[in-house]
C-alpha cells in the first residue's frame, strides 16, 4: 500500500480552501491540520500523511521571518487556490516559486471538480517513482 500524501493547500478564499482540505484530508483518510498550528505552535507533524491548509498571508509573515518554511520543505504537492484576481506579495511569490522549482506546486481553479485534483495527486505521486517521467511535474488546467 502506497504512503499517504503530505499534502499543503493554500489560498485566499478562506471558505473554498478549508472545504477543499477537509475534503482531500477525508479522501485520503488522514489529518487536516491548520497551519497556524504547525508553522506557530510548532505542532509535530503525523508519520503518515497529512493535509495541513494555510492562508498565503501566514506563509509570508514566517517565511520573511526564518526563511524557506523548513517544515513544510517535506511536502509531497502544495495545492495552489488562487484567489480571483489575486497578486500575492513578494513573500508569497517567493514562497510559491520555491515549492514551484521542487515541481511540487499544483495551481487549480477553484471550481475544478476534486476528483479531478485527485487524479493528478496520484499521477504526480506515482509519477515520482517513474523513471519514464519527470518527478512532480505541476499541472496547471
Amino acid at each position: 500500500m502506497a504512503a499517504a500524501p503530505r499534502l499543503v493547500v493554500i489560498g485566499a478564499g478562506e471558505g473554498v480552501r478549508r472545504a477543499r482540505a477537509a475534503r482531500l484530508a477525508g479522501h485520503y483518510a488522514i489529518p487536516l491540520l491548520p497551519a497556524v498550528d504547525i508553522l506557530i505552535k510548532r505542532q509535530l507533524l503525523p508519520d503518515d500523511g497529512y493535509v495541513i491548509d494555510s492562508p498565503p498571508q501566514l506563509l509570508d509573515r514566517v517565511a520573511g521571518v526564518g526563511g524557506l518554511l523548513p517544515v513544510l520543505a517535506f511536502v509531497d504537492l502544495v495545492v495552489l487556490l488562487p484567489g480571483a484576481g489575486s497578486s500575492g506579495t513578494e513573500e508569497t511569490s517567493r514562497v510559491l516559486r520555491y515549492y514551484d522549482a521542487r515541481g511540487v506546486l499544483l495551481t487549480v481553479g477553484a471550481d475544478t471538480p476534486d476528483d479531478e485534483i485527485i487524479l493528478v495527486i496520484d499521477a504526480a505521486l506515482r509519477g515520482r517513482g517513474d523513471p519514464e517521467g519527470p518527478p512532480g511535474t505541476p499541472w496547471r488546467p
